[in-house]
């Protein structure tokens, strides 16, 4: 069974690396979660969530966020060449958001992101 941490190492932290991903990477909504993604040298994929303010409160935006590296990190072993990935939400969801609704938007997702590869 493939390794389903996320430590350190897979997140995108460096303003530099981040901005390299806005400036040059790829926009995808899938509603009620927007993806910049961008290939990259590094060893593995690196991700970055952001949550807006007007999404809710401190509570809501955390549970989305945790909704979000929980998916990750059940889902990136999937990826087979390593991309730097930014999750964003803009908006406040229009119903309470589950991990399942999250987990096929991430799955489906990178499903994209390898059949575009090969």
């Amino acid at each position: 069974m493939p390794d389903q941490s996320f430590p350190k190492a897979v997140r995108l932290r460096r303003r530099r690396e981040i901005r390299r991903v806005f400036a040059e990477g790829v926009f995808r909504p899938l509603g009620l979660v927007s993806v910049k993604s961008a290939p990259t040298e590094q060893e593995s994929s690196r991700f970055l969530i952001s949550i807006k303010r007007k999404v809710g409160t401190a509570p809501e935006r955390n549970r989305i966020k945790r909704l979000l590296r929980e998916a990750i990190r059940r889902e990136r072993h999937r990826l087979t060449h390593p991309h730097d990935i930014c999750f964003m939400v803009t908006r406040r969801p229009e119903r309470p958001v589950t991990l399942d609704y999250v987990h096929r938007l991430i799955r489906r997702y990178f499903q994209e992101l390898v059949e575009n590869r090969a």
